[in-house]
């Protein structure tokens, strides 16, 4: 079981779970996972979406967000390749670890040669069983009006360029997401700072 420390300023953080969010989720693409071999079958539906979330089984019937990322146009392959490496050996123990954006010393650090995503997600497959993928439906949980045709004006223009990497880091911070690390100077850097300086907002 892994061992989380919040980070300030995140220590009185309400947390939301699989539960309270369930209802932004595309139920027809949601995934569940116990390291059997079975073949997931991912279709090109994947695609239409953007952002996704990581559960994974930590406690006995809690489901606990550990990572939260979006793609551009292939969130289908980021998902085979979590599926991929959940289930593949954890043997690097003594591994220095580093800080998440939300939790102290949780996330491994690689060396020479590794692929930071590869140990990662390999170390995360050690931390539990059980592991849930929910795709995120980013209007919905934004609450945004779809937009069927060409958008009309800059404002709209914003809303579509950003909203994606903005509902990633909204909903890693609603959920303190394990091991998810923002890009500060990118969108989900800005939102993070902005979330903790109005916390009300997000709760």
């Amino acid at each position: 079981m892994i061992s989380m420390q919040k980070r300030e300023p995140y220590e009185k953080n309400r947390v939301l779970n699989y539960k309270d969010l369930k209802k932004f989720f595309i139920s027809q693409l949601e995934l569940n996972y116990c390291k059997e071999p079975k073949a997931h079958v991912l279709t090109e539906d994947y695609n239409n979406y953007r952002v996704w979330l990581l559960f994974a089984k930590l406690e006995k019937d809690k489901w606990t967000c550990v990572q939260v990322a979006h793609s551009k146009n292939n969130i289908k392959e980021e998902i085979k390749f979590v599926l991929e490496h959940l289930s593949k050996k954890w043997d690097r123990n003594d591994c220095e670890l580093k800080d998440s954006q939300f939790y102290k010393y949780v996330c491994p650090v690689p060396e020479q040669g590794e692929d930071y995503r590869d140990l990662l997600y390999r170390k995360i497959g050690n931390e539990s069983d059980e592991f849930r993928i929910c795709i995120l439906d980013v209007d919905k949980y934004l609450g945004l009006t779809k937009v069927e045709k060409n958008n009309k004006n800059d404002a709209e223009r914003i809303i579509e360029i950003c909203k994606n990497q903005y509902a990633e880091a909204k909903i890693a911070y609603q959920t303190l997401a394990v091991y998810w690390r923002k890009v500060s100077s990118a969108i989900d850097g800005q939102t993070i700072s902005y979330a903790v300086e109005h916390r009300s907002e997000f709760e």
